[in-house]
């Protein structure tokens, strides 16, 4: 069965916090621990093989000839791992959340270890049971408590990762995890019964499993990138069933784990460094959170390629192919007839883009192109042949080069009427005649290309190759909202 549990980590009651501080606690006493920016190793790996006439435990150790072949075998698995760099500082709990906090917040306790299960005061204990949905109703209660006063959230797995080692670049050893971390035990303990790390957070491994922001990738480590869609999410730091081989810095699990085991702490955010609110008009809804790719996934099916990297950077969404030659689309979850969109869009040169409207999952949609020196602003079909094109004639007078645009586009109707404004302009004011979507669709998702690459075909050709999509290069869209109509 896959060992699995939950870091949940939440964001509690702030009043008057003043956020240089190392260290704060909230009003309903969370504590929370300054972590500042820095970087550290991900993903690192080299099994060890013990020596000839040096077995575990006194043993006898390996034969000559298996012991080589074991080394051999260990070189093969090394993993060299990727350099992770925290760029803004963060609050996150010295403890995990208990169950006097939960109770505080959430009116209720649906932790197995309390009462006449455990020895002492249970309110004490990591609250559990947590799946990583009930985390998310803790931290969004949470913070219509707190509005105004702090932010509060899951940590990402590097930010997890990060402040477990502590600065710490190699793994814990044996001797550190027996004196950190709650392993080995039939329940929980209270928060705090074992040493803290070097940065003065307790209970970081072992204890119970700890939610955090990121879906599961399905594999031994992270990625560089998280996946932006998944079925489970991550867990992190083992619990009071694991022991040394599994409650270490780079553990990387997956729910739903067996409940009892799973809780989580959360991150406060440092003030001004929260994702910033949408600027978007009067009267549109935002489509885009600022902060994670929420209502938002990547297409598996779609020709373009279905693992581009789509993340999210101060407030950005940033798309590009990956590997290079595959592209794809980040779509809405959500389906739309008529509404007006708004997006502030920034796009390097030579990468073919667009803007899809009325999209099906595979990507047949009504498309505004994006594509500079080129034709941004074309409204065009992607795997459908379009009645009426139409181009961004007046483009050129409001356009700024290698900046922000604003891009406002409104489509009605069961036969499309189509307008589009750039930079408050308006473009082309047109109306279909007749549906040219596949099955005669009138609704779809909203969806954001970054288009293929033809690498491998003779027959595309060098221009094709360079037009399509430049090495490294991005689309990057902020402040996105949606009028429905």
């Amino acid at each position: 069965m896959r060992l699995i549990a939950a870091i949940f980590v939440f964001y509690l009651l702030l009043p008057a916090i003043a956020f240089a501080q190392d260290s704060v606690t909230n009003s309903i006493g969370m504590k929370f621990v300054l972590v500042q920016p820095g970087s550290f190793v991900a993903g690192k790996f080299m099994p060890t093989v013990p020596k000839p006439g040096g077995g575990l435990g006194g043993g006898p150790g390996l034969a000559d000839s298996i012991y080589a072949k074991a080394q051999a075998m260990a070189k093969a698995a090394y993993l060299p791992g990727f350099t992770v760099d925290i760029s803004k500082p963060y609050y996150i709990g010295r403890f995990e959340v208990t169950q006097a906090q939960w109770q505080r917040v959430m009116g209720n306790n649906p932790s197995y270890f309390k009462g006449d299960k455990v020895k002492d005061d249970a309110t004490l204990h990591p609250v559990e049971n947590i799946t990583w949905q009930d985390a998310q109703l803790f931290i969004k209660k949470l913070n219509e408590l707190e509005k105004g006063k702090a932010t509060y959230r899951l940590p990402s797995e590097f930010e997890w990762e990060y402040a477990a080692r502590a600065g710490a670049q190699d793994d814990i050893s044996w001797g550190n995890i027996n004196a950190t971390a709650v392993i080995a035990s039939t329940q929980t303990r209270a928060v705090g019964s074992k040493k803290p790390n070097a940065w003065g957070l307790y209970d970081m491994l072992g204890n119970v499993w700890e939610w955090v922001e990121d879906y599961y990738n399905e594999k031994i480590f992270a990625d560089p990138v998280p996946p932006v869609t998944g079925t489970e999410h991550v867990l992190k730091g083992s619990s009071f069933t694991g022991d040394v081989k599994n409650a270490t810095y780079m553990a990387h699990a997956a729910g739903p784990a067996d409940g009892w085991n799973v809780g989580f702490r959360i991150v406060m955010e440092v003030k001004g460094t929260e994702a910033p609110a949408p600027n978007i008009p009067v009267g549109f809804t935002p489509l885009f959170n600022g902060r994670d790719l929420t209502g938002w996934h990547v297409s598996r099916s779609t020709h373009q390629g279905t693992t581009p990297a789509f993340s999210v950077n101060d407030g950005v969404i940033i798309g590009q192919e990956n590997p290079y030659g595959q592209g794809g689309l980040l779509m809405t979850d959500k389906k739309y007839k008529n509404f007006e969109l708004y997006a502030e869009v920034k796009i390097d040169s030579f990468a073919n883009g667009g803007i899809f409207l009325r999209s099906s999952e595979s990507g047949v949609a009504y498309q505004i192109e994006l594509v500079e020196p080129g034709g941004t602003g074309a409204f065009i079909g992607e795997r459908i042949n379009v009645s009426k094109s139409a181009e961004a004639k007046d483009k050129s007078k409001v356009w700024k080069p290698n900046d922000w645009n604003s891009f406002r586009v409104r489509i009605t109707g069961d036969i499309p009427h189509v307008t589009l404004w750039i930079n408050g302009v308006q473009m082309y004011d047109i109306v279909e005649p007749k549906n040219d979507l596949v099955a005669g669709e009138t609704s779809g998702h909203i969806a954001l290309q970054c288009h293929w690459t033809a690498l491998y075909s003779d027959a595309a050709g060098v221009g094709m190759a360079l037009l399509s999509w430049q090495p490294g290069a991005t689309h990057c869209f902020r402040n996105i909202g949606i009028k429905e109509l």
